[in-house]
């Protein structure tokens, strides 16, 4: 089952700004949210998308251009992260001999 289908098997990406006819089922909010986020709502919106209207192809393709241009790859957001906190320095030379103590030892 795809990420982005209810329980119901409703397309919650479907829809067209100001159609009566196709409403917006999810907000752009959150459609951008989930494809910075989650890797396997990107995965199934790329299989998704090619298949729907092309109204609701223009308006995806511009929120998930949205989404990229926000943020990164979430797994390169986490390994320019955990290699920030490998660069600390940790002190075992010099006048306290990394004791963290300022007194005499």
């Amino acid at each position: 089952m795809e990420w982005w289908l209810n329980n119901s098997g409703l397309n919650l990406l479907k829809g067209v700004e100001d159609d009566e006819d196709n409403p917006i089922r999810l907000s752009d909010e959150y459609i951008v949210d989930f494809i910075r986020r989650i890797p396997a709502a990107r995965a199934s919106f790329n299989i998704l998308v090619p298949n729907m209207l092309e109204d609701e192809q223009v308006r995806l393709r511009r929120l998930a251009t949205a989404a990229v241009s926000m943020q990164g790859d979430p797994k390169d957001v986490e390994d320019a992260f955990q290699a920030s906190q490998n660069k600390a320095g940790v002190y075992t030379t010099g006048r306290y001999g990394g004791t963290r103590m300022g007194g005499n030892n």
